[in-house]
């Protein structure tokens, strides 16, 4: 009877030590800031790193900040980094600050499109030295991300041209011009509006990927608003026209719907400032193209701890930007998602529990 008891004791213990690894796992990561890609002279061609409560680097040994594809067979370096530690009451702090934009005017630049080729950043000790900080977004959301990016490409090289048109429009007082032109700005709407609704399907199963990642969370949740109000807004212009300009006889007032098409178009393409607060945000009802690509940019977030890229890694999705976009979901995890790490310790735990109940079986028996 004791070494029942004794045993039930030390499963417990064990049991007790364990769970909280598993729960609490994440909660002691320390970040140090972000690298964040913007647009400066083309889309996704510039990256902000900030960060802050960082070690100043060895003397003589600067730190170096180099972006790296998922795969790890390309890499970009974006430059010594600088810590720049701030003076309180005469003391010179013993950490600092990391500001870095590399854009047009930086060394290296050549315009591409950085989200596109690089997922994964490493701060390290001088160039080509051990790393100090960095982050990786997972190959699979990456792809998803980088096909958003295609959709709207593809989204916002159809209203241009349908903003062209309808401008022909606005400046006609001749009904036919009118109306032609208004035919051929809403020519593309059902294509507009179908590649827009695919694109919440690829936010939704990058978001999947690390469900724990706050920015692919709420980039996600900011690209699938703007998506549907892309195609709301651009439905709505087709109705316009089909329903009041081309039925109209008379110029003047044919004009006044035109400047609605014009209004709907403008707002699927940069957003709509629907409450008056001054701001377009990507949520249901302002946000656009725009917003939504800006969501997309906020998704690929990287966020840099104190510790080394895990090993390099493939994407096992296939994302097609434009309309008839397929995706090829085969659910694999990839190389260093959490979801490993997860599953490793659930394993632990269920043998760990095993081993006890075994136990007390074969004390039971013995007995």
């Amino acid at each position: 009877m004791f070494r029942t008891k004794t045993l039930i004791i030390i499963t417990a213990l064990m049991v007790s030590f364990l769970i909280p690894t598993v729960a609490f796992a994440e909660s002691d990561v320390v970040t140090f800031g972000t690298a964040i890609v913007q647009n400066d002279q083309a889309t996704n061609d510039s990256i902000v790193i900030s960060m802050s409560g960082v070690t100043p680097a060895a003397e003589g040994s600067p730190y170096n900040a180099v972006l790296v594809s998922s795969n790890g067979t390309k890499s970009l370096n974006l430059g010594e980094v600088e810590v720049v530690q701030p003076v309180i009451q005469g003391v010179v702090q013993a950490t600092g600050n990391i500001n870095l934009t590399f854009d047009s005017s930086s060394d290296g630049y050549d315009g591409q499109d950085l989200l596109s080729a690089y997922s994964r950043i490493k701060i390290t000790n001088g160039s080509g030295g051990s790393t100090a900080y960095s982050d990786n977004i997972p190959a699979n959301a990456a792809a998803y991300i980088n096909g958003i990016m295609g959709e709207l490409s593809a989204i916002d090289e159809h209203l241009d041209t349908a903003i062209s048109n309808i401008v022909i429009a606005q400046a006609s007082s001749d009904i036919d011009e009118i109306k032609t032109s208004a035919a051929s700005a809403i020519a593309d709407a059902s294509a507009i509006a179908e590649i827009a609704e695919g694109i919440p399907a690829h936010a939704s199963a990058a978001s999947e990927v690390d469900v724990e990642d706050t920015n692919l969370a709420e980039g996600a949740a900011g690209v699938i608003a703007s998506a549907g109000n892309i195609a709301a807004w651009v439905n709505a212009a087709k109705t316009t026209a089909d329903n009041d300009v081309a039925t109209q006889t008379n110029a003047a007032v044919a004009s006044i719907f035109v400047d609605k098409i014009f209004n709907e178009l403008s707002a699927a393409k940069n957003g709509w400032d629907g409450n008056t607060d001054g701001t377009i945000s990507p949520t249901t009802g302002e946000g656009g193209s725009a917003q939504a690509r800006a969501s997309a940019q906020q998704m690929g977030t990287l966020v840099l701890e104190a510790k080394d890229l895990p090993g390099s890694e493939t994407a096992t999705v296939a994302v097609g930007g434009g309309a008839g976009g397929s995706v090829l979901g085969l659910g694999l995890p990839s190389v260093g998602e959490k979801l490993i790490a997860d599953l490793l310790l659930m394993g632990a735990a269920i043998g760990i529990l095993m081993i006890g109940a075994g136990s007390l079986i074969l004390v039971r028996n013995r007995t």
